[in-house]
Formats: structure tokens, C-alpha cells, sequence
């Protein structure tokens, strides 16, 4: 019986995998807008609500990005994962199957278990994700499975 719609499951496996290079692309996005002159920030003329202002103008281009806050939200999320598991033998298994992409029969042989406790701990893992997801309002779990 699955929990999580498979959708939903699929969704969080895909932040899992690619969450090296989520943190990557955040980074040169900031970086971006950090060194950018001023055409690249532009947003209004001058006055006194300090549109003038490059510092400004550049903290409100960083604040105002929705997939980089929706980005930096899901990075949250997979950090308190790792921490959550951290030092445990699902903390290998997320290590080795999200972020090194070992293939199952080569985890089951490095960790000593079973195919059955791959899938649960594998399962927990995702569980967990989606719940801080939940609570970072970026899934919603419209029905139960």
C-alpha cells in the first residue's frame, strides 16, 4: 500500500537526485546578480523609494525570484533529510542511491541487507522528504493513499 501519490514520490525523488545541482545553479543565480551591473538589475528610475540604489536593487532581484525561493525551500528540506539520517545506515543508503546513484543490488551488497529493507528504508526516506515538504508548503497531499 503506497502513502504518497506516485506523482508526488516521483517529484521528491527528482530533488533528491538533482540536489547538488540545485544548490549549483542557486549559487551562480546569486553570484549572477551579485557581480551584475547595473542594466542586468534595472527596475525603476530614481527617488526616494531607492530604486536608484545597485545594493538595493540587487537584494530585491534575489528576493524576488520564485523558483530560487521555491529552490532554496526544497535545499532546506534535503539537508534536514541528511541530518535527520545522518550517521545511520539509511543515511548510507540515501548517500549512496540519491547523491553517489548506486543502483539497488550494489547498495544491498555494500549496506548487507535485503532487497525488502532497500525498498522500506528507501520508502522512509522519501516519507520524511515529503512530510518537511509539507511543512515548507511545497507538496500538498490532496488524499491518502
Amino acid at each position: 500500500m503506497a502513502v504518497l501519490e506516485r506523482s508526488i514520490y516521483k517529484k521528491i525523488e527528482w530533488y533528491l537526485f538533482n540536489y547538488f545541482n540545485i544548490r549549483r545553479e542557486i549559487n551562480e543565480y546569486r553570484d549572477e546578480v551579485l557581480n551584475s551591473g547595473r542594466q542586468l538589475i534595472e527596475q525603476g528610475g530614481g527617488g526616494i523609494s531607492r530604486h536608484s540604489d545597485p545594493t538595493a536593487l540587487k537584494a530585491i532581484k534575489l528576493a524576488s525570484n520564485a523558483e530560487i525561493e521555491k529552490y532554496e525551500k526544497w535545499i532546506k528540506v534535503i539537508e534536514k533529510v541528511i541530518e535527520h539520517f545522518k550517521g545511520t545506515e539509511k543515511g548510507k543508503l540515501l548517500q549512496m542511491r540519491y547523491f553517489d546513484e548506486y543502483a539497488e543490488r550494489y547498495i544491498c551488497n555494500k549496506l548487507h541487507i535485503e532487497r525488502t529493507t532497500y525498498f522500506t528504508w528507501k520508502n522512509e526516506i522519501v516519507l520524511y522528504t515529503a512530510m518537511l515538504a509539507i511543512q515548507y508548503g511545497l507538496i500538498k497531499v490532496d488524499r491518502i493513499a
